[in-house]
């Protein structure tokens, strides 16, 4: 792929796009006040990056990016008691305790703001002492049980207080219009802040715009030769905030786009995105095509187990028998195993990452970038509005009897996937066959690179079939003064 240095450093700002549109996956009001890591508070728009700010667990964590853009568009009023109100964009998690009916026991669950109810309480966690919420046993609280349309919910009858954190109620949820700026944080390992009001989450989709930003700036490309595709989904949103050309397709296609931007304009350097729906679904027959083809490009795929743009449908990598908080039944199909398929469809570099390790993450991207052909980056990342079964803290194991991480690099396990002879046959069938093998190790998970070989690409064949093309990128051809006399002769 295209690597061009520029005479002057890039940092990492220089990879943010300064145009965004009035959609926000998670903003709140200029005025927010954000509780600090030593207890105290101050406005979200006088936070800044190095900060140290309070997470849902109840410990310091640092600020990593602050985000603001103009947001013309409504708002939700969250009004809890005793806590004042918060202004917040309709689809950012909030952490909602509600209780369980069956269990009698409090259920902590990320819920859209859009869809926290009158009578949900907020969480607030307070400092030290630290305390893992998950397994701290659940406050008694006084309870009044009906029904509002079909869902039972509970509402408590005062705020509830512990050592720990405290439950307030929430008074009421207005929509409300809004025309300024809007803010929001990346927050290190934890991705959550606390307000006044209670704790807010955001989605990994920011874990991964931050990994791919983090492997540009490494790579120094110039923005100028920098081409990014995405489908539909949340996913799709992500060429709006990188400093680049930018391509919003269609659901199911952006493959095919981008492979023709990539071979008009080879000296282009082309990064496709898409969701585990968006590209193991609807655009699976592309999928397969890509990997046939072999053109020089990445493809970063968000996995996440669910439709979260559609409120959270089970997506074809959702395992047969689990069941979201979203979904009203269990899963009946089985779940596709994207290495697996991208093996067999002929990628000729096959990789997955973590969206929570942004880091390493930007370090798999580098080398996608860096491959000369066909590249898949599968990323797993946690959605906290609708999956509820992969969080943060279940890839941490913070559910096992011994905390351990549910992931694992392979190359800290001596793993090589990398094809040295291309033209030992036996060798790749052995490296593929191993890649499959990893594939479906589930506790714990392999992270890293799983498959490497470096073969001619569809540009290379291009080439040699249409000369002309390996000298001059068709975007710089005169394609239009052409005599194409010979052609209509030829078809007389």
């Amino acid at each position: 792929m295209s690597i061009n240095a520029p005479a002057k450093p890039l940092a990492i700002k220089d990879y943010k796009s300064d145009l965004h549109n009035d959609w926000c996956p998670g903003c709140v009001t200029p005025d927010t006040r954000i509780v600090m890591g030593d207890g105290t508070s101050r406005p979200i728009a006088d936070v800044k990056t190095g900060d140290s700010v309070l997470g849902h667990d109840g410990k310091a964590h640092r600020v990593t990016e602050v985000m603001s853009h103009w947001h013309p568009d409504t708002l939700h009023q969250l009004i809890v008691a005793g806590r004042g109100a918060i202004s917040l964009t309709a689809d950012h998690p909030v952490y909602i305790a509600r209780i369980d009916p069956v269990a009698e026991t409090l259920r902590f669950e990320w819920i859209p703001a859009a869809q926290v109810v009158s009578g949900d309480q907020v969480m607030k966690p307070y400092g030290p002492p630290i305390v893992e919420f998950e397994k701290y046993p659940q406050p008694s609280v006084t309870a009044i049980f009906g029904t509002r349309g079909r869902n039972l919910r509970a509402v408590a009858t005062e705020q509830v207080v512990t050592s720990a954190f405290a439950l307030g109620i929430v008074a009421a949820n207005e929509v409300i219009p809004y025309n300024g700026f809007v803010h929001n944080l990346e927050v290190e390992d934890i991705h959550s802040y606390v307000t006044e009001q209670g704790a807010l989450h955001n989605c990994g989709d920011f874990g991964i715009l931050t990994g791919i930003q983090m492997a540009l700036q490494q790579m120094q490309i110039e923005p100028d030769k920098l081409a990014v595709y995405s489908g539909i989904g949340c996913s799709g949103k992500t060429p709006h905030y990188i400093n680049g050309y930018g391509f919003h397709t269609l659901h199911g296609r952006v493959l095919t786009v981008a492979t023709g931007g990539r071979l008009v304009n080879t000296d282009l350097t082309v990064l496709a995105l898409g969701g585990d729906g968006d590209g193991y679904g609807i655009g699976a027959g592309y999928f397969v095509g890509a990997g046939r083809r072999n053109a020089d490009f990445a493809y970063i795929v968000h996995n996440n187990n669910v439709y979260g743009l559609t409120k959270g449908q089970a997506s074809p990598t959702l395992s047969k028998g689990k069941k979201t908080k979203s979904m009203p039944e269990q899963a009946i199909q089985d779940g596709i195993n994207p290495v697996a398929m991208a093996v067999a469809s002929g990628y000729t570099f096959i990789a997955r990452g973590y969206a929570l390790e942004p880091k390493y993450l930007a370090s798999i991207i580098v080398k996608a970038i860096q491959h000369k052909g066909s590249a898949l980056v599968d990323v797993l990342q946690t959605c906290p509005t609708y999956n509820d079964l992969y969080t943060k803290e279940w890839y941490e194991g913070a559910d096992l009897p011994e905390k351990r991480s549910r992931l694992y690099k392979l190359e800290d396990k001596g793993y090589d996937g990398k094809v040295q002879d291309p033209t030992d046959a036996q060798e790749i069938v052995a490296k593929k066959a191993a890649a499959v093998a990893r594939s479906y190790e589930t506790d714990p998970i392999p992270i890293g690179i799983y498959y490497q070989i470096e073969l001619p690409t569809y540009e290379d064949a291009v080439g040699q079939r249409i000369p002309a093309l390996a000298e001059k990128p068709l975007v710089e051809q005169d394609v239009f003064h052409r005599d194409v006399t010979p052609l209509l002769e030829a078809m007389r």
